[in-house]
């Protein structure tokens, strides 16, 4: 999307070439792409620096930088030496030592034993990529830290201990607004001091669900308003303009530190620097200039800025702005729903109908409303009746985006094509154009477009069958061509092997049930699951169940015969159930629209490994066997009650356990290829050493989640071919019906 904006935008340049323009093109294109080339090259080497045993590591640490999540500790912490910055996360011991972490407001050195390793890239297609996402702040590594221990700083220059005040006091104010009543200390947080609370979002789910990210960003809104509230203030006190313009820039700066100096904030900073330089009476500077200086500056301090979510609406709604002043205020924030909408759907698949709306009603709010009453709240916070009415306000505001978030409305878009994204923002922007007759051929094609995108990713010609990499568990998807058959097999989920205490509880209640399962069945359009199968009782594979039925519409649950009679069933799927249809099978049932043959188990049991369901299905020109946790006299039962069974591609039963995985039957059925779901460095050790030996005999080719993240077989009609997530040489694996 880069190289064919670039091209474009050189196209459009090059059309009216003049001897300024070339001058122009020298002075400010080679010298930015120059700088781009470094960077990229140095990041490209900062990456390749890897040390993957302990070692001992020293650095600095930011306190308003520093999350303390239940047990654990995370972060961002400067290298001593390099000044590299890293990720790092520490596990807290003691429910004292949480405490000292919590208040710890002071910018400190720190050494410890660690490890560093490369940032996980993403595992699953269309998941959020921490390794990218990281990589636009120039960070590349974590540490993992058995040890930490806070060291006596060194002696700093003047401006070093003028920026780590500014940071005391940011980690102080964080600290304080933590304390204040909920929702109040969340959006003081937010919108004040730039720092969100990491559960911020799934605590105020309606907040993203609408669209609203963009207001809870301190990207220049929030600027504005405090820079126009100073220079109010000033000048109700007499103060003389050279006065005020020098206290509002050292305002400014210290406002830009303060919150710890992140990117986004550059553009704001730039803005208000010409909005002060024009009250002084120096020349005025056209918006659309000071709009490209700002870029130009973001892109300097921060290059991988428009990489990022933040980044782009900020920069492409302002755009939008600098040409909105022939336009109704309903017109403007049409517009810009159009451009965000393309924004926004590129990053999490779905659109709620209300957005638009929801944005017209919230952005004038927040400017007469919501920002002064956190001002007010946050400022007036040892006045208890003040924070609690303020607070009362924000609570009223926040509950009616959530139960605007929970109306109907909610439409899945799906991951589209990134050429269709790029030709949909380009109408976008060209959708309220002077021109009205170009506007108008812009809109009807921006919505046509969509609509035949849309029309592609719901119903594609290809089918799959997918193993999520989900962990230490089960789950995968099957879907058949068109989405006339969307099949769920197991679910995933988190067992807890010792219950854990209050203060070690983690605030966040997004798993990856959510994150991965359901954000991949967005991303592909899907909203409704056909048939829902658990294979078994156990949590690894039933666990994430409650979030797929609150998430999407679940048609049918199918379950082994007994299943429903268990506990684990009574208190992790009934409860959720709503609509769904529950089935007991047992070998021989038939299933509406499900595109398995069910082979186990043959009688009613208590749901166990051994009364795992066992599925056969012919997809792609393969024949297919999966059968959760069946263990190896189960598999030689179904081999000698169907001996003509044809098996090409088969999971691994139980992970790879050596309790499945019966060499005989593998003799017999000679899979074409085997895949292995299991958690990296589980501490099962799966696969097992003689599961490995039995595939190493038979001579089987593999997919393992471990090493190959998820793994999917897609086809159109018989042929088919293996995609996974992390390639390696075990992935050019294609197949072809040749029976």
């Amino acid at each position: 999307m880069t190289v064919t904006l670039c091209l474009l935008m050189g196209i459009v340049y090059f059309r009216q070439l003049s001897f300024r323009r070339v001058t122009l093109l020298l002075c400010l294109g080679l010298p930015m792409v120059s700088y781009f080339s470094w960077d990229a090259h140095r990041l490209l080497q900062q990456a390749h620096n890897t040390t993957r045993t302990s070692t001992y590591i020293s650095g600095r640490l930011l306190p308003d930088d520093l999350t303390v999540d239940g047990e654990w500790l995370r972060g961002t912490c400067q290298l001593a030496g390099s000044g590299e910055k890293v990720r790092f996360i520490f596990q807290i011991h003691t429910e004292q030592a949480q405490k000292q972490w919590l208040s710890f407001d002071r910018v400190s050195q720190f050494s410890g034993q660690g490890v560093k390793t490369r940032l996980m890239p993403a595992t699953n297609f269309n998941q959020f990529d921490p390794q990218d996402y990281f990589a636009t702040q120039s960070i590349t590594h974590q540490i993992k830290f058995s040890t930490l221990v806070l060291t006596q700083p060194a002696k700093k220059p003047f401006w070093q201990q003028v920026g780590d005040q500014l940071h005391n006091w940011h980690a102080q104010a964080m600290a304080n607004a933590a304390k204040l009543p909920a929702p109040l200390g969340e959006y003081a947080q937010a919108l004040i001091l730039g720092a969100p609370p990491k559960a911020f979002y799934d605590q105020n789910p309606g907040v993203q669900t609408l669209g609203l990210v963009h207001l809870f960003s301190v990207s220049g809104f929030q600027v504005t308003y405090l820079l126009l509230a100073l220079m109010t203030i000033l000048r109700r006190l007499w103060c003389p303009q050279e006065v005020t313009v020098a206290v509002g820039i050292v305002a400014l700066l210290a406002y830009f530190i303060f919150t710890g100096a992140p990117g986004i904030l550059v553009r704001a900073v730039i803005a208000g620097m010409f909005r002060l330089g024009g009250a002084l009476g120096w020349r005025r500077c056209p918006p659309e200039a000071v709009w490209a200086i700002s870029l130009l500056g973001s892109l300097i301090y921060q290059p991988a800025i428009l990489l990022t979510l933040g980044g782009q609406l900020s920069f492409v709604l302002t755009f939008c702005l600098l040409f909105s002043a022939q336009l109704t205020f309903w017109q403007t924030n049409l517009w810009l729903s159009l451009v965000s909408f393309v924004l926004l759907t590129a990053q999490q698949f779905t659109w709620h109908l209300l957005q638009t709306l929801a944005n017209c009603l919230a952005i004038p709010l927040f400017s007469v409303l919501i920002v002064p009453c956190v001002l007010i709240g946050w400022l007036g916070q040892d006045v208890i009746a003040v924070s609690r009415l303020m607070n009362a306000i924000i609570a009223t505001f926040a509950k009616t985006v959530d139960w605007l978030a929970q109306l109907p409305g909610q439409v899945i878009i799906g991951k589209l094509p990134w050429w269709v994204t790029l030709v949909l923002l380009l109408l976008a922007l060209m959708s309220f154009v002077p021109y009205k007759s170009m506007a108008q051929r812009a809109r009807w094609l921006w919505f046509v477009m969509l609509l035949i995108a849309m029309v592609g990713v719901k119903y594609p010609l290809r089918g799959e069958l997918t193993t999520f990499d989900i962990g230490q568990g089960d789950a995968a998807l099957v879907r058949t061509p068109l989405n006339r058959s969307v099949t769920l097999i197991d679910t995933g989920g988190a067992p807890q092997f010792a219950k854990k205490k209050p203060w070690q509880q983690t605030l966040r209640n997004r798993t990856a049930g959510e994150t991965v399962i359901v954000n991949y069945l967005h991303s592909l359009g899907i909203s409704r699951v056909d048939n829902l199968v658990l294979t078994h009782q156990d949590t690894d594979h039933i666990g994430y169940a409650k979030v797929i039925l609150k998430k999407l519409v679940v048609t049918r649950v199918i379950v082994p015969a007994g299943m429903q009679q268990q506990a684990a069933f009574k208190r992790e799927i009934q409860p959720f159930l709503r609509q769904a249809q529950v089935i007991e099978v047992t070998a021989g049932a038939q299933v509406p629209n499900f595109p398995f043959a069910i082979l186990h188990p043959t009688t009613s049991g208590q749901a166990k490994n051994e009364d795992s369901l066992a599925l056969w299905c012919r997809l792609g020109g393969q024949n297919i066997f999966t059968a959760g946790d069946l263990d190896q006299a189960g598999e030689a039962s179904v081999a000698a009650q169907y001996p003509k069974l044809a098996v090409d591609i088969m999971k691994l039963g139980h992970h790879g356990s050596k309790t499945a995985t019966n060499p005989d039957v593998i003799a017999r059925w000679q899979p074409k290829v085997v895949l292995i779901s299991a958690g990296r460095d589980n501490r099962y050790h799966h696969p097992h050493a003689e599961t490995l030996k039995t595939m190493q005999e038979n001579h089987l080719a593999s997919f393992n989640t471990q090493t190959n993240g998820m793994i999917r077989y897609s086809y159109f009609g018989e042929k088919g071919r293996f995609e996974v997530k992390v390639p390696n040489e075990s992935a050019t694996i294609t197949t072809t019906n040749t029976k």
